[in-house]
């Protein structure tokens, strides 16, 4: 059977199933300009990125909750049709546009000196609304050992909230999960367990409405290289190949992302105020610590842009920080929390040494081998610009072949040399690869890298394998290491906050991701051979890249790249270790202060971090639910009295918003 054919089959199947004409259109829930800001809020959330909008939605619940969201970006409603899109991902992106915050990491040492561009998001949605829509959940021995990496601070209870017992939940909470149509069932075999799903969550789970026939070869093709079929994905082991399931509405075929799932789908929230364009510059810190001896926030200081002038809003009970990995450790120094070396070289005033923040930044570093193919691609079909290539069904079709691979199928055996030398190199590493002098900072390093080579070799999945097909003739295999060993850290060096921070991943710092990634191109070439005729040449590396030193070099000078999943700059360890957050989230040191998003994980994960950033979110949402602070009354503060006090004042805002929301349709 021909690709067209097939192609054909699942358009008009899936055209009968569903009408273009009932997409249905999305309604922004919240969104408020700077004029309709009330003077303090319940709840301040800095980010609308994923866990932001999250958090924002179930706080916002309860009608008595004030929540407010400031998010640096714009509402992005301007680009909505390229962000809907699945398949906008790949031909409309908005990375590269001001949507992307076009943030670049420093030189690096062991690249060749290359800087490498890290995409995220700057809209409300963040990197939800501009990621691959994988849902690749962690494992059950990865989360287990999140617990046990922060359980030594001395909170059991909240320790066990970020095992797989409980996140598992938290993560199931945010899904509706829909199995594959029926008419794929002739083109591809789709594995999937819907008990390892949720249902009635916000977010769309599902699958394309369409898939290209090279892509049916996948999982065979993986078992004939030695890498078995995973017939229940996102279980608790991710081991293995299989068709992952996205985060796609299936009834309108649209990208389902934080904006989309938790605040558009709403109805009106008179006590939910959500206002883009709006920098956080710094939280208000009281000048006194309370009767615990720690600070807390009073209030949030935020602009439009370099040159607006500054405005503070008060807060009642907590400030969140939801930027991500790069944005709320910048929040935080910026506010003088964090390592005094670079706070003072930032000229930064500092309120809270804190020398855990912005370290311990890790990534998973990605490189694709790319293959010739006389069959049809999705990037053949796109650039036909044919009525299907426009059609929904067709742009609802995103890359979702993934395959695991732990070090035993990596080495074709246990690896004990291998692994011998991992664990010979730890207190050498720890003394000259942590770029940091507190000795905090080295204990992390080294709790973080016990848990990789111990708890997580040889069995856990140090591999993944992704495969694209949208681009016109060519096929690609990415091999991604998934446990680095390398850290770096995310840094400010100025004290304007409109300034770009410094990125330094430290890629390939220790020689272990060297090996393991040239391993990884090995497999990927056993993978492609299995393919057959479906694969033709390979075009990169080419045939003339054979030799372990020629895959290292290849790597190093030009292939190896990021894969968009950097975390861990504010994480969640023993404040001895160089600990940013405790187990409920809270910032050592200040009272009223949280971080929750994938910045707080300790330890990069083999998966992909939407599925568990979610759940994080879900879970953060309850934990704060349950137990917040409540800021004391007449607080001082080192606020800026020039801008304090510029927000209006509308006393009688939330009974009016209430007034007219019973008086507007719900649209939904």
């Amino acid at each position: 059977m021909t690709l067209a054919v097939v192609t054909a089959r699942g358009y008009c199947a899936a055209s009968a199933h569903q009408s273009t004409s009932d997409i249905h259109s999305l309604y922004a829930r919240g969104i408020v300009s700077g004029e309709n800001l009330a003077a303090s809020y319940d709840y301040v959330i800095a980010g609308g990125g994923l866990a932001g909008l999250v958090m924002a939605s179930r706080l916002s619940e309860n009608s008595g909750t004030t929540v407010l969201v400031l998010e640096a970006g714009d509402s992005g409603d301007a680009v909505a049709a390229g962000v809907n899109a699945p398949a906008g991902a790949y031909y409309s992106s908005i990375v590269g546009t001001d949507y992307d915050w076009k943030h670049v990491t420093v030189p690096q040492a062991n690249l060749s000196n290359r800087a490498i561009g890290w995409p995220r998001g700057k809209i409300l949605g963040g990197s939800s609304a501009m990621n691959a829509m994988y849902l690749v959940r962690p494992s059950t021995t990865e989360l287990d050992a999140w617990q046990a990496a922060i359980a030594p601070q001395g909170d059991s209870d909240g320790a066990s909230n970020w095992g797989w017992s409980k996140m598992f939940g938290f993560m199931k909470k945010a899904e509706n999960f829909t199995a594959p149509r029926a008419e794929l069932a002739p083109i591809i075999n789709i594995a999937y367990d819907a008990s390892t799903h949720g249902s009635g969550g916000p977010m769309q789970l599902s699958y394309p409405a369409i898939m290209i026939d090279i892509v049916s070869n996948w999982t065979s093709a993986l078992a004939n290289a030695g890498v078995p079929e995973l017939t229940s994905p996102n279980g608790g082991v991710t081991l293995g190949g299989f068709i992952s399931p996205s985060s796609i509405n299936p009834h309108n075929l649209t990208r389902s992302y934080s904006r989309s799932a938790y605040i558009d789908s709403l109805p009106p929230r008179s006590n939910l105020h959500i206002l883009p364009s709006a920098t956080v510059v710094r939280i208000v810190l009281s000048d006194k610590p309370d009767s615990s001896g720690n600070l807390y926030a009073t209030g949030v200081e935020f602009a439009g842009n370099p040159t607006a002038s500054r405005t503070t809003v008060k807060v009642k009970k907590e400030v969140i920080l939801a930027g991500g990995p790069l944005g709320s450790p910048k929040m935080l120094m910026h506010s003088g929390v964090g390592p005094k070396d670079v706070l003072e070289g930032a000229s930064v005033t500092m309120r809270l040494e804190l020398p855990g923040v912005g370290q311990h930044l890790q990534d998973h570093l990605t490189a694709g081998v790319v293959w010739s193919t006389p069959l049809e691609t999705a990037g053949n079909i796109h650039d036909s610009n044919s009525d299907f290539a426009r059609s929904p069904e067709f742009l609802s079709f995103i890359n979702d072949a993934v395959g695991f691979a732990n070090i035993t199928r990596l080495f074709n055996g246990p690896a004990t040399d291998f692994h011998a030398q991992i664990l010979a190199a730890r207190d050498a590493s720890a003394a000259t690869l942590v770029p940091s002098n507190y000795p905090e900072v080295a204990e992390g390093y080294k709790a973080i890298y016990d848990a990789t080579a111990n708890k997580f070799f040889p069995d856990i999945a140090q591999l993944e394998m992704l495969m694209s097909v949208i681009s016109p003739g060519v096929v690609s295999i990415q091999s991604a290491i998934q446990h680095p060993y390398s850290q770096g850290h995310v840094y400010i060096n100025s004290s304007n906050p409109f300034d770009p921070i410094i990125i330094d991943p430290k890629y390939y710092s220790h020689f272990a991701d060297v090996i393991i990634m040239r391993q990884g191109v090995k497999l990927v070439r056993q993978v492609g051979e299995a393919f057959g005729t479906a694969f033709g040449a390979e075009v990169s590396p080419g045939p003339g890249v054979v030799t372990d030193e020629q895959i290292d070099q290849w790597l190093i000078n030009e292939a190896a790249g990021t894969q968009y999943h950097p975390a861990s700059s504010c994480a969640m360890l023993p404040k001895a270790q160089g600990g940013v957050v405790n187990a409920k989230l809270q910032v050592y040191g200040l009272a009223n202060v949280r971080v929750a998003d994938s910045s707080v994980f300790p330890f990069e994960f083999a998966a992909h971090l939407a599925s568990a950033t979610y759940g994080l979110a879900e879970q953060a949402s309850a934990l704060i639910q349950a137990n917040s602070y409540n800021v004391p009354e007449n607080s001082a503060s080192g606020s800026n009295p020039s801008a304090a006090g510029r927000v209006q004042t509308i006393s009688n805002l939330f009974a009016l918003c209430t007034l007219l929301s019973l008086a507007l349709p719900l649209l939904i």
